[in-house]
This record gives C-alpha cells, sequence and structure tokens, in this order.
C-alpha cells in the first residue's frame, strides 16, 4: 500500500487559478504513485493525452485567439485571477502574481509573473524534474484557444519570470 501526502499552501479554495493547481497535483500524484515507473516523457505524454480530451476542446469554442472578441474575453478571465487576488489579500504570498505590460507587444496579450505556487510547491517537495511537465499545460491550454504561446523564461526553468505572450495563432510574424 502506498500513500501520498501533498503539501500545497492554500490559495484560496475559490480562487479561479484553483483549478490550475488541482490539475497540476492530479498528474504528480499519478507520476509519484508510479513509483519511477512512468518517465517524465510518459509523464508529458499522458499530460498532453489528458489536455486533449474532447471536452476540454470546447474552450476553443468560447474563446478564439484569432478574434479580437477571444483576446479579450482571454484578457477578462485573466483579469478575474487579478480581481479576485484584490479581494482575498490574504492570499497574495501563496498565489500567482500577474504583471502587465501593454505596450510590449502589438499582437495578442502579454503578462508575467515571478511568484508561482505550483513553483513553490516543487521546489519544496521535490518536484523539481516534473514541474516543467506542469508548465507544458500552458502551451496545451493556449492551443485550445486557438493561441501560441510564446515564451522565453519559467520559474521551472531558473527563469525570473514565467512569460506569457498570447498570440492567434494564424498571426503570422507577430509584433
Amino acid at each position: 500500500m502506498w500513500c501520498i501526502v501533498i503539501r500545497i499552501d492554500d490559495a484560496g479554495a475559490d480562487n479561479p487559478m484553483a483549478s490550475n493547481i488541482y490539475s497540476c497535483l492530479v498528474f504528480l500524484a499519478l507520476w509519484k504513485a508510479a513509483d519511477g515507473r512512468i518517465s517524465i516523457q510518459d509523464l508529458r505524454m499522458i499530460t498532453m493525452e489528458m489536455m486533449s480530451i474532447p471536452a476540454l476542446k470546447l474552450t476553443g469554442l468560447m474563446v478564439n485567439g484569432n478574434k479580437e472578441s477571444g483576446i479579450k474575453r482571454f484578457r477578462a478571465m485573466v483579469e478575474k485571477d487579478v480581481a479576485w487576488l484584490e479581494e482575498h489579500p490574504q492570499y497574495k504570498a501563496v498565489s500567482w502574481d500577474f504583471n502587465f505590460d501593454e505596450n510590449k507587444h502589438k499582437d495578442g496579450f502579454y503578462y508575467h509573473f515571478t511568484q508561482c505556487p505550483l513553483n513553490t510547491f516543487a521546489r519544496r517537495e521535490g518536484y523539481e524534474e516534473v514541474l516543467p511537465v506542469m508548465c507544458d499545460i500552458d502551451y496545451l491550454t493556449a492551443k485550445l484557444m486557438h493561441f501560441k504561446l510564446h515564451r522565453k523564461q519559467t520559474l521551472a526553468s531558473g527563469g525570473q519570470m514565467c512569460d506569457y505572450w498570447f498570440v492567434g495563432d494564424k498571426v503570422k510574424n507577430p509584433r
């Protein structure tokens, strides 16, 4: 019999970003329970397959990154996350810290953060080798919404931030 103990900071059960934590914990628990029988590459494949289920593809019907309305809808979703944190300051130290730069790019939507509860948890609990797989979910989510995620760094890879530049997947030569 095995037991998995997961100790992650409480970022607020009604935090709109909490689902990101919960979904990643499912993948981390699966990897941990396999006790070495699942490689990082296997976990990456499992994650990709799970993120490709038909129900998730419906997200693309709600947000289309190739349309201005889709970019606005996605921006509103992220701004909802930020507004929740403003209303719940007790969770700021253990949640994402969104930073926007409207002038960085002409196309799409850009933000970054310098703190991530998944990064904090993974480093504290010894999941550093699996953490990049969790960050890959961002690319899969972007694809579901007809975006292409352009990224230079993540906290998981040792960067100073996780940067997100979402551009419609049909945009040629984004600026």
